[in-house]
């Protein structure tokens, strides 16, 4: 019987540190969903933290598409699960800056006040055309970027 209890025990004890495992390690890595409209427009929807990891990977894949094409249209969502702090968002300021002539256009769709504010002012240092969108308009977002 005290056999069958500490196996019991370590079972119990191998399910709860698996689910504190998998408990960190989502809260540590992004929630971020890529997808293509088509072969020049790339789309990123973010639904977690938006930290390092994200910046990296949204980094990489607009670089390889600016390997094939000169230029390359962006679309970036939020979600109300995203957190998005302004350290990230400025962290991300360097590659903005040095690929900007490089999109042709850039949809943000947010419903944050503040990115709605930061997206605007950064229409000044891209060539592209660069609009804001609130969630509700979603789908205009993805036509404008689409034509």
């Amino acid at each position: 019987m005290a056999n069958l209890l500490v196996f019991q025990r370590t079972i119990l004890d191998s399910k709860f540190n698996f689910y504190k495992f998998i408990a960190i390690n989502k809260a540590k890595s992004p929630m971020l969903s890529s997808f293509s409209l088509s072969d020049n427009i790339i789309g990123f929807i973010i639904d977690g933290p938006y930290n390092e990891i994200s910046i990296e990977k949204i980094q990489t894949q607009v670089y390889e598409k600016l390997e094939v094409y000169d230029k390359v249209s962006l679309y970036i969502e939020d979600t109300v699960n995203a957190d998005i702090s302004l350290k990230a968002v400025v962290k991300s300021f360097p590659f903005k800056i040095k690929t900007a002539n490089r999109f042709e256009r850039v949809a943000v769709v947010t419903d944050r006040k503040w990115l709605q504010l930061l997206s605007t002012l950064e229409k000044l240092f891209f060539n592209a055309d660069l609009r804001v969108f609130t969630t509700e308009q979603r789908l205009q977002a993805i036509q404008w970027i689409s034509h």
